[in-house]
Formats: structure tokens, C-alpha cells, sequence
């Protein structure tokens, strides 16, 4: 399936809006409902390392003075047009269409955050070998 412009349409952004729920924008990155709920506690990976960490960038982000990064956690289903590109013996490689885009946000002067209008965007996924299994000590590496 590919990203077609009614769908792209269906992803425009108020910018007064949240993006997840249409509830008004809190001086604050995220609404305060969708804050925690859909960035923070809405989601897992299924692995209690990964979630962890992946909330810290989420976390550290709000403390930032202008565009945050953060790591998202991303559904599959909201991937499109997945092809697998390459293969190895620790992994495989697909590539696809991010119908979302990254979050980017900007601090108005305001003191207030300003989602940018999200982009579909080419990714590439990988897929680790084993990776269901993961602990801790995978992030030492």
C-alpha cells in the first residue's frame, strides 16, 4: 500500500491542536492528555529495557530550549510499502514509507511548542536476529 494523497491529508496539523487527540496544545510539548498517555504510557515494545529507555529520550526531551529529539515508538502498521532490501547473518534490512514522519517540534518565544506539519518519509527497518531476547547489556554495546 502506498501513501496516497488523501492519506497525507488526513495527517495535516492544527497548530493549535494536538496531533493525536485534536485536544488544545498546553504550554508544554505535548497536550496534557496526550502527555503521558500516547508518548509516554500508550505503548510498548514488549520489552521493559527498550520501553525504559526509549521514555528517557522522551523524558530529557522536554528539557530541551529548541527541537527536541526523542525516540517514538512507531506501530507497524503505520509503515507502508515495506520491502525487504538485504539480508545478513545477524539481520535483515526492509525498506519503507514512515506515513507519519518524525516528530518535530519548536519552541515559540512564547515559551509554548509548535508541532511541525508531519511528512511521510523513507526508512529503513532492521530486524535483529534474536532480538526478541534482548537485556540490558544489549545497549553496553
Amino acid at each position: 500500500m502506498d501513501v496516497n494523497s488523501h492519506e497525507i491529508d488526513k495527517l495535516k496539523v492544527s497548530d493549535t491542536k494536538c496531533s493525536y487527540c485534536g485536544n488544545p496544545f498546553a504550554k508544554k510539548l505535548w497536550c496534557k492528555e496526550c502527555d503521558p498517555w500516547c508518548m509516554i504510557e500508550g505503548w510498548t515494545s514488549g520489552n521493559s529495557d527498550i520501553d525504559k529507555f526509549m521514555k528517557g529520550t522522551i523524558y530529557e526531551a522536554r528539557n530541551k530550549e529548541c527541537r527536541p529529539r526523542f525516540l517514538e515508538w512507531v506501530p507497524f502498521y503505520r509503515f507502508t510499502g515495506i520491502k525487504e532490501i538485504s539480508e545478513g547473518g545477524f539481520s535483515k534490512v526492509y525498506s519503507a514509507t514512515w506515513i507519519d514522519g518524525e516528530s518535530n517540534f519548536y519552541k515559540q518565544d512564547d515559551g509554548s511548542w509548535k508541532k511541525f506539519d508531519p511528512k511521510p518519509m523513507k526508512v529503513a527497518l532492521k530486524r535483529l536476529n534474536g532480538s526478541q531476547d534482548m537485556s540490558d547489556n544489549y545497549f553496553s554495546e
